[in-house]
């Protein structure tokens, strides 16, 4: 059953007069509309309470910014009746009684623990608004005390590695020894040699580094790219007089990234690294990583704004154990990962969670 929310002081059935332009409820799910007047009776809140009473279940919670029709309330509507219910979602009670019932009459039971859960929860963030800490803390441990089992099982799967291969990769960059950020590492058609310029939309322009004679190889079990670099002289138009030497690049075991050495001709090595954007040519570009799903979003959040708290009052190794704990919910979601960062237990697990970070925050 697909029902549609709109806010309002009552929960009663009403004639639904003609909508201007619905967009059809897909199967098994609730639409809960928070734009316009439906906002102003609690269409976010209700949005929010619905997604987390519907728990695991495989009901879809869904929203839009207006329905069309601005009663004094938030409409639902079951695709298939000709009727919708108006409801008042302006108070936590509110918003969680219009949420259950609306579940019930899709055919949904509110699994025992989602309501106190998200009750504990809103009230978190309202105690962590007046800058209450202490309160805030007890609130969202018990939010996570009360949750059920079943929505603190993994709702994203992981990231899978790139394919350890150099042809047709491109790759994100600085310029070596230079200002130039944001760069595009990418091989030529030729196959042999790779240019470094800036990315569209900018204009290429002069390459500002140049790899010419590539040959892929491997080490210690990871591909690796030497070839012969030129550098142009800072500010010098192609051509000019240039710095030159010896190239090479390691990509890691995930393929996510390379890190390697220019060695110029003095015999000095400089370190450059660069992050993968993408296999073949012409892709769309798109963000790597994905915020939590709907009805995931107030679990993982629990667990991230506990443990910011318990990171500002000191208790890193409790923060670092949230952390962990967002990051097996939401895997591809940057915040678990952030929280890792800065509460890391070594140097080594900081600058691997804040890779991860820059690796979600980026272009595929």
């Amino acid at each position: 059953i697909s029902m549609l929310f709109v806010a309002a002081p009552l929960f009663r059935p009403t004639a639904a007069p003609a909508l201007r332009s619905p967009p059809p409820a897909a199967a098994d799910s609730l639409r809960v509309c928070n734009g316009g007047q439906c906002g102003q009776f609690g269409g976010s809140l209700l949005l929010d309470a619905a997604s987390a009473l519907a728990g695991a279940s495989p009901i879809a919670v869904t929203t839009q910014n207006c329905c069309g029709e601005c009663p004094d309330g938030v409409i639902v509507r079951p695709c298939s009746a000709s009727s919708y219910l108006t409801v008042d979602a302006s108070s936590l009670q509110l918003a969680l009684d219009a949420a259950a019932g609306a579940l019930d009459a899709a055919g949904v039971s509110v699994e025992p623990g989602l309501r106190e859960a998200f009750g504990h929860h809103h009230a978190a963030k309202v105690e962590e608004e007046r800058a209450d800490v202490a309160s805030a803390l007890s609130e969202y441990s018990a939010a996570i005390g009360a949750m059920p089992a079943s929505v603190l099982q993994p709702w994203q799967p992981p990231l899978e590695p790139e394919p350890l291969l150099w042809p047709g990769t491109a790759w994100l960059c600085d310029q070596p020894g230079g200002a130039l950020r944001g760069l595009v590492l990418r091989e030529d058609k030729e196959g042999a040699d790779w240019t470094l310029t800036r990315p569209p939309p900018n204009k290429p322009g002069p390459a500002v580094l140049r790899l010419h004679s590539a040959s892929a190889g491997e080490e210690g079990g990871r591909p690796t790219l030497r070839a012969e670099y030129v550098l142009p002289a800072e500010g010098a138009v192609e051509g000019a007089a240039a710095e030159s030497g010896i190239a090479e690049l390691v990509m890691a075991d995930d393929g996510r990234s390379f890190e390697g050495t220019l060695c110029g001709p003095g015999g000095e090595a400089r370190l450059w690294r660069g992050a993968r954007l993408g296999v073949g040519t012409g892709m769309r570009r798109k963000r790597r990583g994905a915020k939590p799903p709907q009805k995931a979003a107030w679990v993982h959040d629990s667990y991230t704004r506990r443990g910011r708290l318990l990171l500002a009052a000191g208790d890193e190794a409790a923060a670092r154990a949230d952390a962990l704990a967002a990051i097996r919910l939401c895997p591809r979601a940057a915040d678990g990962w952030s929280l890792l960062a800065d509460a890391a237990e070594s140097e080594g697990e900081a600058a691997a969670a804040a890779a991860e970070v820059e690796w979600l925050q980026g272009w595929a």
